[in-house]
């Protein structure tokens, strides 16, 4: 007999799309995946697959877009995607496993008035039931104060953000929080969660509210709601413990003025408060439902962001679904590096061959061989207009990685790295320190902007010393100045077969401009080894080390301003925009 099909529902942040999350289209199940550079939800697609279940067809993973409230997500992606399971498993029924937002998401479609019955029962991971009271500081102040995981991904999402639509946020987080993430406020605690600096509730009342508050959870979980939940599906969940976690916040007086929109409106924060008895960012009391009817699962030393793919609480998730666990190695963080341009360029990396760094911590990992270099082209995740493109290098090597950014049009762009390791998550309390899993730990995005035109062509080196160490981007002035030589002589060149003999070679035209245009003697001599030699990776290193190279950029971009417009002005103008950029 066919059992039931098992729909998982990621948490905040565990769906990757850009094309949705940038609002370039519009509600969708195609183009959705986890987060390229994480490996959220790998153990838990492994552990299925080996129990016997097939990917869209007896085990489907609900994206959706995060960023919305729950229940545009249940109304706009969940219900889609269990039509898709049932007429792909020919099942009347799912059986749904929320991690996180995803159980919110879930509950919202079963308590809701559009509900079918078509949900065979609930089994939610970490979810906030009763809120996370360190949603107070992305929804509050626009500071990102998530666990790992989610962290990582808000920060590529708000990074692409920035530097695709600067002026639809006006850079400023909390105006993005509040306007485009807006499913943050569902994740706002429903119990009095903050506490004036004398220490007493911040309410003077108990009738009182807070002025952002999740009114959301507060249906969900009212005496009628509830019942509505638990008459319609039986409820387990699974929590994690041992982790310090935020249960009360000091706060002082809101700022004033307020700011536009309101800072931290309910209180600026102090002091947070923290519990042994929660996962990192949610508290046991709100992982669980305190209901007589609710099937709660003992509590495992298990942080936040790893409670779909850690060993223990799969082996409790494949119980309840009535399987063992299969034998599935322990899911491990391995190192990434992240390389990734904003619009409107294209993206190529080429990597040092080199020892693999290695992890931070001693939770092992990978081992120190070296790697070859390898050319990496770069995965456009947006559009011909609006290039969103990402590298990601698994067990980076030390050493300089080549970028090479080519321009699509006209405009200003953006290269940023970041790089992802691992370390060793502390389960506190009980007998001691133990070891509670492996997280991501990310560092941040080191950023430079550029300016191109449509064919310019610009070199950056990024380069990674250590795991823990943001890497530096630096552009690489001899490698760019030294391509804009090459096809400067080659237009040139071509202009002159346009012009006859008369017109002299590209060699000779190029030497003849910069002769006027008086560069250095080490300059021409530099200008000569490139001239005499065919290959465009010869040495040219007095460009890149004296102060000749900025004599150089500009005599260059003469050049190709009054001996090239005429006959190529495409390659005259990226040469020039190129060029600019060494200045």
């Amino acid at each position: 007999m066919a059992r039931t099909p098992v729909v998982f529902v990621p948490g905040l942040g565990g769906s990757f799309n850009l094309s949705v999350l940038m609002d370039w289209r519009g509600p969708t199940l195609a183009g959705w995946n986890f987060p390229p550079f994480l490996g959220y939800g790998a153990t838990l697609g492994e552990a299925f697959s080996k129990a016997g279940y097939a990917r869209d067809r007896d085990y489907f993973v609900a994206f959706y877009d995060w960023r919305k409230s729950v229940r545009d997500s249940a109304a706009n992606y969940l219900v889609k995607w269990i039509d898709r399971a049932k007429q792909r498993s020919g099942s009347r029924r799912v059986i749904l496993v929320g991690h996180s937002m995803g159980g919110l998401v879930s509950r919202s479609y079963i308590q809701s008035k559009e509900y079918r019955g078509d949900v065979e029962r609930l089994i939610t991971l970490g979810t906030p039931h009763r809120g996370s009271a360190e949603s107070y500081y992305p929804w509050g102040g626009g500071e990102l104060r998530s666990e790992p995981t989610t962290k990582a991904v808000l920060n590529v999402y708000l990074w692409y953000l920035r530097h695709a639509h600067p002026f639809q946020t006006e850079l400023d987080p909390l105006r993005t929080m509040r306007t485009l993430v807006t499913g943050v406020r569902d994740l706002l605690p429903i119990d009095d969660y903050l506490k004036a600096e004398h220490g007493r509730s911040t309410l003077a009342r108990p009738e009182d509210r807070y002025v952002e508050r999740n009114l959301w959870g507060d249906l969900l979980n009212t005496d009628g709601g509830l019942a509505a939940l638990l008459s319609r599906v039986p409820v387990t969940t699974i929590a994690g413990t041992g982790f310090p976690t935020i249960s009360a916040i000091t706060v002082g007086s809101p700022f004033s003025p307020p700011g536009t929109p309101p800072r931290y409106p309910d209180g600026v924060p102090g002091q947070d408060h923290l519990s042994n008895d929660g996962d990192q960012t949610v508290l046991v009391t709100s992982a669980q439902i305190n209901h007589p009817q609710v099937r709660n699962l003992p509590p495992q030393p298990v942080a936040h962001g790893q409670l779909p793919d850690n060993l223990t609480t799969l082996g409790q998730l494949m119980g309840e679904l009535g399987t063992t666990l299969p034998s599935i190695s322990p899911p491990a963080v391995t190192p990434q590096l992240v390389i990734l341009s904003a619009s409107p360029v294209t993206l190529e990396v080429e990597t040092p061959s080199g020892p693999v760094m290695r992890p931070d911590g001693v939770l092992g990992g990978a081992s120190t061989q070296s790697k070859r270099g390898r050319r990496i082209q770069a995965r456009d995740y947006g559009h011909a207009g609006k290039h969103l493109n990402m590298v990601v290098i698994p067990q980076p090597a030390e050493g300089t990685y080549n970028v090479k950014v080519h321009g699509t049009g006209s405009g200003t762009f953006a290269l940023g790295a970041m790089l992802i390791s691992a370390e060793g998550s502390l389960v506190l309390g009980g007998t001691g320190a133990v070891d509670g899993g492996v997280q991501p730990t990310t560092t941040a995005i080191e950023t430079r902007h550029g300016q191109v035109a449509a064919e310019s062509e610009l070199f950056y080196q990024v380069t990674c010393t250590s795991l823990s160490e943001t890497p530096r981007v630096e552009i690489d002035r001899a490698a760019t100045t030294r391509n804009a030589v090459v096809r400067l002589r080659g237009a040139l060149n071509d202009a002159g077969s346009v012009l006859g003999s008369a017109g002299g070679s590209g060699d000779e035209r190029l030497r003849g401009a910069l002769n006027q245009r008086g560069t250095s003697p080490a300059m021409r001599a530099a200008l000569e080894a490139v001239l005499q030699d065919d290959d465009s990776n010869s040495s040219f290193s007095v460009l890149g080390a004296s102060s000749a190279s900025e004599v150089s950029a500009a005599a260059l971009a003469d050049v190709a301003e009054t001996m090239l417009a005429e006959s190529d002005d495409t390659m005259a103008a990226a040469l020039i925009t190129q060029l600019g950029q060494l200045g």
